[in-house]
């Protein structure tokens, strides 16, 4: 994409899209009610799927700065929706598992994830759906991104 134009455009699309899936999110009592955030979910539903995993490799994975993924997590431990746990043989390493509690959220994030992607996806028919899919992967692999 060249035209500077259409990359602020794109860029706008996805901002907004981002947007308003947390929007959306938000309207649910039950999300509402959690207090979890947008990027709560993504760290618990990658913690989920990598469990378990240390924080500096979830951080690697998440392409977010170590800083900010302590921050989270330390929330998230707060919440009680994760724990660290010390590795037994290198006591320098700790591993991230979630909780019962944190298990429920990602079960609940599951849920959720599915129904707001299928009503924001409502509008594109199944062959729109899968290219858009297509899409956004090569788009976020061209970023490094690749650990779905």
């Amino acid at each position: 994409m060249k035209n500077q134009k259409q990359c602020i455009q794109v860029n706008q699309a996805l901002f907004s899209l981002a947007h308003a899936y947390e929007a959306r999110m938000l309207k649910d009592a039950k999300a509402r009610a959690s207090d979890i955030r947008l990027s709560d979910c993504a760290v618990i539903m990658v913690l989920g799927q990598l469990q378990p995993i240390s924080a500096s490799r979830l951080s690697l994975r998440m392409f977010i700065n170590p800083g900010t993924i302590s921050l989270y997590l330390r929330r998230l431990e707060n919440k009680g929706l994760i724990v660290r746990e010390r590795d037994k043989k290198n006591r320098r390493l700790w591993w991230l598992t979630l909780t019962e509690q944190g298990r429920d959220a990602y079960a609940a994030i599951i849920q959720g994830t599915v129904k707001y992607t299928r009503d924001f996806l409502s509008p594109l028919k199944p062959a729109e759906q899968a290219a858009l899919h297509r899409l956004l992967l090569k788009a976020s692999h061209g970023l490094g991104f690749d650990w779905q």
